[in-house]
């Protein structure tokens, strides 16, 4: 696949380092507009995500792409019409961070309530994320938001909005 000589162990992890890179790329676009399937094919089979919601040390635990799939589609839900602006996104080798504004509502209402979150990844020599860390500023405030803007369907996610330990049974 590379040359066989002496720059070729660079070439190989700067081109892995760009594909992870490009892999969180497509993942925050594809959140932008709540494409669950892209989403789940950048998942290797055994990923772990672990949500800002929980009271573990990484907040709550999903195994598995039919888990963490599960977690995203309720997240959507709650969430209701939604996007992300501003992502910045830095790889270094196989670890990325992305960091980026949740808008509830339509981005393009300055009253539209917005939080800074950030994510931490670990991929595989695929260039599949085999790790989702999420943080979120502002929490109290976005789970008032979606309450006020979304009651039904928040009532109906109500174990993982309000009792997040039982999130992950």
């Amino acid at each position: 696949m590379y040359p066989l000589n002496k720059f070729a162990p660079a070439l190989a992890s700067s081109s892995l380092s760009q594909r992870c890179h490009d892999t969180i790329s497509q993942m925050v676009c594809a959140f932008a507009v709540q494409d669950i399937d892209v989403i789940m094919g950048l998942f290797a089979e055994d990923a772990t995500y672990c949500d800002i919601r929980g009271n573990g040390q990484s907040g709550g635990e999903y195994h598995g792409k039919a888990a963490i799939r599960k977690a995203f589609v309720r997240q959507f839900h709650l969430a209701g019409t939604h996007s992300y602006e501003l992502p910045t996104i830095v790889a270094n080798g196989q670890t990325v961070f992305a960091s980026w504004t949740l808008v509830l509502g339509n981005a393009h209402d300055p009253a539209a309530a917005r939080f800074d979150g950030v994510d931490q990844f670990a991929l595989d020599e695929d260039a599949r994320v085999i790790l989702k860390k999420a943080w979120l500023k502002g929490q109290p405030r976005l789970a008032r938001k979606v309450m006020a803007r979304n009651p039904l369907v928040a009532l109906r996610h109500s174990v993982y909005a309000f009792f997040p330990d039982n999130a992950c049974q």
